[in-house]
């Protein structure tokens, strides 16, 4: 009697630990802030059209934000959900003419995998006028290398 209520007694304690022990786990995933390099191409040519570099964040609650050292773009928002190893992310920023005024809303659709402390995207940004009509698009690659991981 006393062996089978210490045996429940290590499996009680086993179990309880499991919530602070999955998350550490999770914690390599793409959760976190990351710099990335955003190759913008032409999606019919594959033609390079802009470089440039962004800092991403991941957040544990699917939310996602974006900044970039551009001026004539927003910050970016939106969400993302983990697919298997791979991981989808939609957001949005503003596009802005070199007055400072209103150019386009951006759309940006993303897959996302992660490799340890680096990962590789591609997707496609659809550019929407004042009015709400498609105007332009592109297809771009993105390389992200870890800056932070979630705080547990």
């Amino acid at each position: 009697m006393t062996s089978t209520i210490f045996r429940i007694c290590i499996l009680a304690v086993a179990l309880a630990s499991l919530p602070g022990i999955l998350p550490a786990q999770d914690a390599r995933g793409l959760e976190g802030v990351w710099d990335v390099t955003v190759t913008v191409k032409d999606c019919k040519t594959g033609a390079q059209l802009n470089t440039l570099r962004a800092l991403q964040s991941f957040g544990r609650d699917g939310s996602f934000s974006e900044t970039t050292f551009t001026g004539t773009r927003g910050p970016s928002m939106g969400s993302w959900s983990a697919n298997g190893q791979n991981a989808n992310a939609q957001y949005w920023f503003f596009r802005y003419k070199a007055d400072g005024s209103f150019a386009a809303l951006a759309k940006v659709s993303d897959t996302v995998t992660v490799k340890g402390e680096q990962f590789s995207a591609s997707g496609t940004v659809q550019d929407y006028d004042s009015r709400g009509g498609l105007s332009a698009g592109a297809c771009f690659e993105h390389v992200g290398k870890r800056l932070a991981g979630p705080a547990n």
